[in-house]
């Protein structure tokens, strides 16, 4: 049996899902109410311990999983220019064309 067990879960009420790649390579999406089980090895490997086993297991995952890190959000600004459309075309100008066609 593991000595420390670590469940990552995606809340029930999580607006969307979320990614995980434990490999950095392929990834695996969890959806609301998913969990990811993180625990220790009933044969660990021999290390040297900055701290203390425990101390050093739980900062390695805080470094790995990135908690507490926030990448910086694009201005709105930015992302407007998603929701423009690039024609000129108005909804009148596609009315009129319409009846043209008949």
């Amino acid at each position: 049996m593991a000595g420390n067990v670590l469940q990552i879960m995606l809340n029930n009420d999580a607006r969307s899902t979320a990614w995980v790649s434990l490999d950095g390579r392929f990834h695996q999406e969890l959806v609301p109410g998913d969990s990811l089980r993180v625990t220790t090895s009933i044969y660990p490997v021999p290390s040297i311990c900055a701290q203390d086993q425990i101390s050093d297991w739980f900062d390695s995952l805080a470094e790995c999983l990135h908690w507490n890190v926030r990448k910086r959000q694009k201005h709105l600004d930015e992302l407007s220019d998603l929701t423009h459309s690039s024609s000129n075309d108005t909804l009148d100008s596609l009315d009129h064309t319409d009846h043209l066609d008949s």
